[in-house]
């Protein structure tokens, strides 16, 4: 239903004319959301952090340290932009350069044993969902 702004009268969708006063109805572009891609970059992002945070063998080794907090980051990022619906090229190369980095790093830490107790788990599934999320909803990026 299309409100007029004239008179206030609810009209069908299709049409271009108010029923009730005649006058031009004015039809808002939607712009399209990523909630679900949105929150899985926040969740993933959120994890990470929270490894930061927790996990000593994340904090001592480079090779996890700057892979987490560069796909953190990121992902926040697009995370938000996502979410208000701002969608361009670049936003899609940030988003699988943290989708990417965020996958190998706690793929690679959950792979080699590392992580098996504690906050560390298969938190690589998180970014294995989302980098399918992404791939499903490109057409519309």
């Amino acid at each position: 239903m299309v409100k007029c702004e004239k008179c206030g009268f609810d009209n069908p969708s299709n049409v271009k004319f108010c029923g009730n006063c005649g006058a031009r109805l004015s039809v808002t572009a939607i712009t399209p959301k990523f909630e679900g891609l949105a929150l899985l970059h926040i969740t993933g992002s959120a994890y990470l952090i929270i490894s930061l945070i927790f996990n000593a063998l994340v904090q001592a080794s480079l090779i996890f340290l700057i892979p987490y907090i560069i796909s953190a980051l990121l992902g926040l990022y697009a995370g938000y932009e996502f979410y208000i619906g701002k969608v361009s090229k670049y936003l899609k190369f940030v988003s699988a350069l943290a989708i990417i980095l965020g996958l190998v790093s706690t793929f690679l830490l959950f792979w080699i044993g590392l992580g098996v107790r504690g906050v560390i788990g298969p938190a690589w599934v998180i970014f294995l969902i989302n980098a399918w999320m992404l791939w499903k909803e490109r057409a519309r990026l």
